[in-house]
């Protein structure tokens, strides 16, 4: 196949490098998928070219090339070396050598991998920053520059403290390539995924075309997932911010039943919320399991949003147990995970504190007239599933695809959520019982939702983007 980019704008990237310096993790992450290719810490894990559409558009078609680790340069850069030498074109004479008996029998897996640099338009060769400089590195560096492509050191694992970055670099310089990419494929950064693309185009100005293509969409990609989370956490903010149940007030197992309700409702709610966060960044749940966060296993979170322990755990503050009716001997305590206390107690306390104004009308007109006591889900909870949520949004808008690792929560504090007040339009779905999706709200009364959930995820987008600087 030819390697000069057609009108409908294509380009062929090619990733190489020694066996286990990270190409296959590196492509993970560029390629938004967890599950490509097969990472591993024992040598030589990729044994065959496997192709990944990073973009494939009517206009625009970037594939990336994930290949085998080269792991005899020395040897094969003493024959190249020999049978190039005094030869311009020696991209003819390496496919020369490549069909030759010899190269066959000692450099099966390097032949792979110049065939496929050859017949692509830019190769990226990946570096462990990690891993000293050593001649095996560099002897690959000048085999690859052979193949008459364009060549881009990109240095991975840069954000360990044991990377030698800089001596990455010194070291290239001498070899003549001065523009080198650092890009972490394990804590991902798009601005570095950028650096990266505009690199590419440095090196290969012909591709410059097809590069700021795959920049525009890769940018409007990121914009999306983080828009994407963002709108599931406000969308489930606001169901649980607007649902509700009653029961008599005389009846004590009634309001445990109720209780039990929109607590089963608020677990199964956030654990939707989970999964619609992990599609928004193409993470499978059933593939991430426990790998995905310390509070985190089997499709849910592992503790409790009804528990005080919880609260204290994500550095939230609550105002304690909401008791109206504790004087009279009654508590119903949905925050701690309490229930009523004795059959044919006088009861008064509710399940959550219900803010807008109408409301407080509403549940005062049931006591008095209807005599219902109205329970919902209280404001501590509300802004612990939106803190943890929150903070696992931003910590998988900066994990590459490619990390093995769980993510760990972040420190108490880090990232807390509705920190000042609560806010309007969780104010208004008190409001609203209609608005959310608990099974006794009344159908036909979502009117004005949509734009709340807009005015909400726009406020969580904020949040998320000043913790990113």
């Amino acid at each position: 196949m030819g390697t000069e980019l057609t009108s409908a704008l294509e380009l062929r990237l090619v990733v190489a490098g020694h066996t286990n310096v990270g190409k296959t993790t590196l492509l993970r992450t560029l390629g938004r998928s967890a599950e490509f290719g097969e990472v591993s810490a024992s040598p030589s894990t990729t044994r065959q070219i496997h192709p990944l559409t990073l973009v494939s558009t009517p206009e625009l078609r970037v594939t990336a090339f994930d290949t085998p680790g080269l792991e005899s340069s020395g040897r094969l850069r003493e024959l190249l070396e020999q049978e190039t030498h005094g030869r311009h074109d020696r991209p003819a004479v390496i496919r020369q050598v490549l069909d030759s008996a010899e190269a066959r029998e000692h450099f099966e897996q390097e032949l792979r991998v110049l065939r496929q640099v050859m017949d692509s338009d830019v190769c990226l060769y990946v570096v462990d920053a990690r891993e000293p400089v050593l001649e095996k590195y560099l002897d690959e560096i000048f085999v690859l520059a052979l193949c008459g492509r364009p060549v881009l050191p990109l240095l991975n694992f840069t954000a360990t403290p044991s990377s030698r970055e800089q001596q990455w670099r010194d070291a290239l310089a001498k070899l003549g390539q001065h523009t080198v990419v650092s890009f972490d494929a394990v804590v991902y950064s798009w601005e570095a995924e950028r650096r990266l693309y505009r690199n590419l185009c440095t090196v290969h100005p012909r591709a410059e075309a097809a590069l700021e293509g795959l920049i525009r969409v890769r940018g409007e990609e990121s914009d999306w997932r983080l828009r994407g989370a963002a709108r599931a956490l406000a969308d489930a903010l606001i169901d649980l911010a607007a649902c509700e149940d009653t029961a008599p007030m005389a009846d004590a197992q009634a309001i445990d039943a109720a209780v039990s309700r929109i607590k089963q409702y608020a677990r199964e709610r956030e654990e939707r919320l989970v999964q619609d966060i992990l599609r928004a960044f193409n993470y499978a749940p059933e593939v991430m399991g426990q790998r995905l966060h310390s509070d985190y296993a089997d499709g849910g979170w592992r503790h409790d949003p009804f528990s005080e322990d919880t609260l204290k755990y994500y550095g939230i503050r609550s105002l304690g147990p909401i008791a109206a009716g504790a004087a009279t001997g009654g508590t119903v305590d949905v925050l701690a995970g309490g229930t009523t206390l004795g059959t044919g107690v006088a009861l008064g306390a509710m399940a959550g504190l219900a803010v807008g104004a109408r409301s407080a009308m509403r549940r005062a007109h049931r006591k008095l007239v209807s005599k219902r006591e109205t329970l919902c889900v209280d404001d501590a909870v509300i802004r612990l599933v939106a803190t943890r949520n929150l903070q696992l949004i931003a910590s998988l808008q900066s994990r590459g695809h490619g990390s093995q690792q769980r993510l760990e929560p972040m420190a108490p504090g880090d990232m807390t959520a509705f920190r000042r007040a609560t806010p309007r339009p969780l104010l208004q779905a008190r409001d609203h019982h209609g608005w959310s999706d608990y099974p006794s709200a009344p159908a036909g009364s979502s009117a004005g939702r949509e734009q709340t959930v807009e005015r909400l995820q726009q406020q969580l987008l904020e949040q998320l983007r000043r913790s990113q600087g």
